[in-house]
């Protein structure tokens, strides 16, 4: 999805002016630039039309897919990714071919008319697909076989009665607001022997546009299903079904109730029989779409339906953008425990629409910056400096959390490579999360996940201090930022407490049912500095209860 320095494809029907267009392009981007044919023409010591006539199209073709699979998997070939490549009209008719352009490079349809492509062809003998009796019949029989697949591609730009020169120019201007609107990708691929599946980060404004073109590449059966709530699917999920229409793929819609009740196997059950109604099958994908509760509902029926089904997260929220979105847990609540039954499952695609935070209530943006916080002491990398001015940035545009964000994903992505199964240092994310969420259950999730993680983290960082391992110089930092994040310090500082008796009791029992446990023994996360923590069992009920009472 990113353009970056990922290859920019030129493709479309002959005489539509790809390698001359493609020639001004790549010198306008200061680009490398490959015209597949001449250089098929290299590698077999023949012409284009003296291959046809000796060898016919079909050993044409697999030439042409060998050449472009070579071009997008060796880089080297070319010297650099960097590069603006002209294809022959038929290259993306191979279905193989057409998935590798679409996912590895930005690939734009050059048409004309057929006045346009009979003046532009010159001799048509010359041509091997027109050297017949009626080139115009063959040209407007050629496009229409070809016009299903030709619309499938990433743009398409009619350059009819346009000189060379103005076309690429108006084509810089598209990948320039390409590279502008996909700001990052970030790969996951662990590193762990039984963690194969790679995926995706794609980060920018305005990506739910261009989902359907992310997806029509992977070729999932139809429908799709796109699994939202209420609220966020009253603002994006016929966005989201246009982007899908835009390339013919089929979907439905499967609507939860908002908030963390909807957590549960109850509405895991009602998007089964939704599921089955719809006719989602095997082969088909499932799109979450919401903050952390979509995703990680429908994340868990993406990974039990039918013993498991792709899955694209789109979260909508800041915090399921820095989180849950990422490392492939999945999971709902159960009446004895958050997060009891669920899986890993890791996704497809997670696409992180930088534009959904414009509709985010203030009390979900602050929220997000919890994770965020977290992430940045556990890493040690970010100035907290620099975190406080993109915090109170925040308040006036959204997108200015982005470099924090940014921050996050890459430490979430470094630690789910290296240990996707929580099986060493991943416990580091539960900073806060062992007290914050025993917190979150205790209220009856009147308290907002966001907000029991910052009160975890002020529970964590007083037992740490308590116990000799750290110092209120990071307390106080986290305080600092905290407030700057509007982020409540004490219990007091949340409306949804008020009439609620706190009872430290109470919420040490519920701990006590954390899926985190080792040996029966609570784990508890504690920060020594900015990037060196520690997980200790080694903590008394006292102690716990004393940490607990810092937020009173």
């Amino acid at each position: 999805m990113s353009t970056g320095n990922r290859p920019i494809v030129l493709a479309g029907f002959m005489a539509s002016g790809k390698s001359t267009v493609g020639r001004l392009l790549a010198r306008r981007l200061g680009f490398e630039f490959v015209d597949l044919d001449r250089l098929i023409e290299s590698e077999t010591g023949a012409t284009i039309a003296q291959f046809f006539a000796e060898r016919g199209e079909a050993a044409f073709r697999a030439v042409e897919a060998d050449l472009l699979n070579r071009l997008l998997s060796f880089p080297g070939v070319l010297d650099s990714n960097a590069t603006v490549i002209a294809v022959g009209g038929g290259a993306v008719m191979n279905p193989v071919t057409r998935r590798a352009l679409l996912r590895q490079a930005l690939v734009i349809n050059l048409t004309a008319s057929v006045d346009e492509i009979l003046k532009r062809a010159g001799d048509v003998r010359s041509r091997p697909l027109l050297n017949v009796e009626d080139p115009r019949a063959r040209i407007e029989t050629l496009m229409r076989e070809r016009s299903r697949v030709y619309a499938e591609l990433h743009y398409s730009f009619d350059s009819t009665g346009m000189k060379a020169p103005d076309v690429a120019e108006q084509l810089f201007q598209v990948v320039r607001a390409e590279r502008a609107r996909f700001q990052l990708q970030v790969p996951i691929s662990p590193v762990h022997p039984s963690a194969t599946h790679d995926y995706d980060i794609a980060v920018g404004e305005c990506l739910i546009d261009h989902l359907g073109h992310a997806l029509v590449a992977r070729s999932y059966a139809q429908p799709l299903a796109v699994v939202t709530d209420a609220t966020v699917g009253a603002n994006y999920a016929a966005q989201v079904q246009h982007a899908l229409n835009s390339v013919s793929i089929g979907s439905f819609v499967v609507t939860m109730c908002p908030g963390e009740s909807a957590k549960n196997l109850e509405s895991v059950d009602r998007i089964y029989a939704s599921f089955a109604s719809n006719g989602l099958s095997r082969d088909g994908a499932v799109i979450a779409l919401g903050g952390g509760v979509v995703g990680d509902t429908a994340g868990f029926a993406a990974a039990t339906w039918m013993r498991g089904l792709a899955l694209i997260q789109i979260p909508t929220s800041l915090l399921a953008m820095a989180d849950s979105s990422i490392g492939g847990k999945v999971g709902v609540d159960a009446p004895f425990g958050k997060n009891l039954i669920g899986a890993f499952k890791q996704p497809d695609l997670v696409v992180l629409d930088l534009a959904t935070l414009r509709t985010l209530p203030q009390d979900e943006l602050s929220c997000g910056w919890a994770e965020i916080i977290k992430a940045a002491f556990i890493s040690g990398r970010m100035s907290f400096e620099d975190l406080e001015r993109d915090i109170l940035g925040s308040w006036i545009s959204p997108r200015k959390a982005a470099p924090a964000l940014m921050e996050a994903i890459h430490l979430k992505r470094a630690i789910v490579q290296e240990d996707p199964f929580e099986h060493g240092r991943r416990a580091w994310l539960n900073l806060g999360h062992t007290f914050g969420h025993a917190i979150e259950w205790w209220s009856g999730f009147t308290i907002k996940h966001g907000q029991a993680v910052a009160l975890g983290m002020v529970c964590a960082f007083n037992l740490a201090v308590a116990l000799g391992l750290s110092t209120d110089q990071w307390l106080d930092k986290l305080f600092s930022l905290l407030k700057a994040a509007r982020l409540p310090l004490r219990l007091a500082d949340l409306p949804a407490a008020a009439g609620l008796e706190f009872d430290s009791a109470k919420v040490c029992e519920i701990m006590q049912s954390d899926k985190k446990k080792k040996g029966g023994k609570l784990r508890f996360v504690l920060l020594r500095a900015p990037g060196d923590l520690v997980i200790t069992p080694d903590v008394d009920i006292s102690q716990i209860r004393h940490a607990l009472t810092s937020i009173l």
